[in-house]
């Protein structure tokens, strides 16, 4: 019982981390359920032990199983600053978990940082409701780089301004102020399968916790801006590399 209790409260982030990882909703639940099915066989042997269930030894084993799955280097990279930036790992537990020294972490890790860097300019949309929030992602996406085209505090708002001007990446909060939904303004967009959306969500859990549903991209409010810089150009870079967003 004491594993079922702590697996069920990784699960969550493991599929943040896998989905985020991979770029695809399934693909990164699929990675998730290899490493829970692995744990449940141990489980019936009886070789479980308190040590295999901690958060570090269960990421660890997804890690392995994402290491077989997008196998490059730069991937690899950019799985680094997630563990580091998106799940809040400490450095020394981020090498542990990557299987790598601490001179290899750092190259990982200015790997990721020059791929960000180089991944081409687009053109950003953002639908939040909150001004301090909105000023705030602009500034850090136009610190990126990107040319943001508007800021829209409903849906109807955000489709009017999709439809003037087609965005290559949307930041999109999941609940707005006069009851509408990102999701909803999202659907309506009927954006092409190149366009990643990032939502944002002070409920991350609730967007994550049912197989095959909820977003690959998802930030976790209230952020940090290398939270954010982070998951922006592993969803770009991702649709670069031709693994399609949620």
């Amino acid at each position: 019982m004491w594993a079922a209790d702590r697996i069920e409260k990784l699960v969550p982030y493991l599929r943040r981390y896998a989905r985020a990882s991979t770029g695809d909703t399934q693909m990164g639940d699929a990675c998730v359920e290899r490493v829970l099915q692995q744990i449940l066989v141990q489980a019936l042997d009886d070789e479980l032990t308190e040590n295999d269930v901690t958060r570090e030894a269960v990421f660890r084993l997804l890690e392995q199983d994402l290491e077989q799955t997008v196998p490059a280097r730069a991937a690899k990279a950019r799985r680094s600053l997630l563990l580091i930036a998106v799940e809040d790992f400490p450095e020394f537990v981020t090498r542990r978990v990557l299987g790598v020294d601490s001179n290899e972490l750092v190259e990982l890790v200015e790997m990721a940082e020059r791929d960000f860097v180089a991944s081409t300019a687009t053109s950003l949309l953002i639908i939040e409701d909150e001004p301090l929030i909105s000023a705030q992602l602009k500034r850090l996406s136009e610190g990126l780089g990107h040319t943001v085209i508007g800021i829209a505090s409903t849906a109807e708002r955000a489709v009017k301004m999709q439809a003037n001007r087609a965005p290559d990446i949307v930041l999109c909060d999941i609940h707005l102020a006069d009851g509408s939904l990102g999701t909803d303004a999202i659907a309506a967009m009927n954006l092409p399968e190149h366009v990643p959306v990032v939502f944002i969500t002070a409920y991350p859990e609730e967007y994550l916790s049912t197989l095959n549903t909820g977003p690959s991209y998802l930030i976790t409010k209230p952020f940090d801006p290398e939270y954010v810089k982070a998951v922006i150009g592993h969803a770009l870079l991702n649709v670069q590399e031709g693994r399609r967003p949620a």
